[in-house]
């Protein structure tokens, strides 16, 4: 029985480190004939929750700005994959849950494949941050691969 191809996949990206994981998913992508979403999750600090609402979702002028600064920095990656012959699309939220965010996008998206990088952390800090790709790991709706950070 053979797999239907991968046709589109989202890529998690992390802004501040986001080269080198853009560059490896974009080749994928270019190498497989498919589509690729750059998705960030901005996670937002606790000053930013408390300047902001109390909502699900915080909201105000500090908010507003640091998801246009990830939508232009995912933008001019876009552009670059497009002129490497990808089609490439990208956009950022706010969220605490990024692991859930992650998954909710990849079933909204209805990707073949979800690519996310690992720091390979361990015991303390693996304790402390927790592990992303674990969750994503665990709940995922298609195949994830991850590639060392």
């Amino acid at each position: 029985m053979t797999k239907p191809p991968i046709q589109r996949i989202l890529a998690f990206v992390e802004l501040a480190d986001a080269e080198p994981n853009i560059d490896y998913a974009v080749s994928l992508s270019k190498q497989l004939d498919a589509e690729i979403i750059l998705f960030a999750v901005i996670d937002t600090p606790a000053m930013v929750r408390l300047i902001g609402s109390r909502d699900e979702r915080p909201k105000g002028p500090l908010t507003d700005a640091v998801v246009r600064d990830a939508q232009k920095i995912l933008q001019r990656y876009v552009d670059l994959a497009a002129q490497d012959g990808v089609r490439a699309r990208g956009h950022a939220i706010v969220s605490e849950e990024v692991p859930e965010q992650i998954l909710k996008e990849a079933m909204l998206q209805h990707v073949d494949l979800i690519v996310v990088h690992s720091h390979g952390r361990s015991g303390f800090l693996k304790a402390l941050f927790g592990s992303t790709v674990e969750e994503v790991l665990a709940a995922a709706p298609c195949p994830v691969l991850v590639a060392r950070a």
